[in-house]
């Protein structure tokens, strides 16, 4: 499985969180601590927001802990809201096009986690995704489809209903396909402005997630205290994070954390 940050709040070095934490994400690269596997080497990717209104966006296939580009980056960027994805494969190629995040416009997207059975349900999962977005495709794991399913049914408008039912439908064609492996699913959803977070699976087994504050360099101070969302705590002070919980939501906005349970019942499905 993958580990991921999510980065909201006073404007930062992207170093500050991706380098500068006693358990940074790219030292999660190497040795995560909640993951099924240690290492996330393959591939790793970074979105970032400036004034521009589309994200900008590193990704490479060398390992996160390898690559001097991205500690050079890192140094010299700053931005108020970043995504940074480093990948485990659980089975599509490890290439470019398969690094998170993903972008739509001004919306970016990673997961960590399966659809049980991929290979067997894709091609009925990927029928969800309308013509629209279809063109988007460019690699072949079940995450961008996620995200491009999610897209065709309003995430610009609803995000959080839109990713229930993008999920209830991997749930329908697992289903469907009598796939026997489950889904499980950390995510993450933004419009630049605000970030929404999920933590759900088929089995109650779901990737690890965690909401903190971890120390930056940043001079300013947010209403919401909270700037960090990511599959592991970013550094050994337990005051710093709280976990989220199985089958949850949480809202980032500048004023406060917003959770709501995740439904996928009939109305969706």
């Amino acid at each position: 499985m993958c580990r991921w940050v999510a980065y909201a709040g006073p404007e930062i070095y992207l170093e500050d969180i991706l380098f500068n934490q006693d358990h940074s994400i790219v030292n999660q690269s190497l040795s995560a601590h909640e993951s099924v596997w240690t290492t996330n080497g393959d591939g790793f990717g970074v979105a970032w927001y400036t004034q521009r209104t589309t994200a900008g966006l590193f990704k490479d296939v060398l390992p996160a802990w390898n690559d001097s580009n991205l500690r050079s980056l890192a140094a010299h960027i700053r931005t108020t809201l970043f995504f940074a994805h480093v990948r485990a494969t659980t089975g599509t190629t490890v290439s470019r096009s398969n690094c998170h995040p993903f972008i739509w416009k001004n919306w970016t997207f990673m997961h960590n986690g399966q659809i049980g059975n991929w290979n067997g349900c894709r091609k009925l999962y990927e029928s969800n995704i309308s013509e629209e977005f279809y063109h988007c495709r460019e690699g072949t794991t079940d995450s961008e489809a996620i995200f491009l399913v999610a897209l065709s049914l309003g995430l610009q408008h609803n995000p959080r209903q839109a990713m229930q039912q993008a999920l209830a439908l991997a749930i329908d064609a697992m289903a469907k396909t009598q796939a026997h492996e489950p889904l499980r699913a950390s995510l993450a959803v933004t419009d630049g402005k605000e970030i929404w977070a999920f933590r759900y699976s088929s089995d109650d087994r779901s990737p690890s997630l965690y909401f903190g504050a971890p120390h930056t360099r940043a001079s300013e101070h947010f209403p919401n205290e909270f700037n960090t969302i990511a599959s592991e705590p970013s550094d050994h002070q337990a005051e710093h994070w709280h976990k989220v919980d199985e089958g949850t939501c949480v809202h980032w906005t500048r004023e406060r954390m917003n959770f709501y349970p995740i439904e996928l019942g009939q109305r969706f499905v």
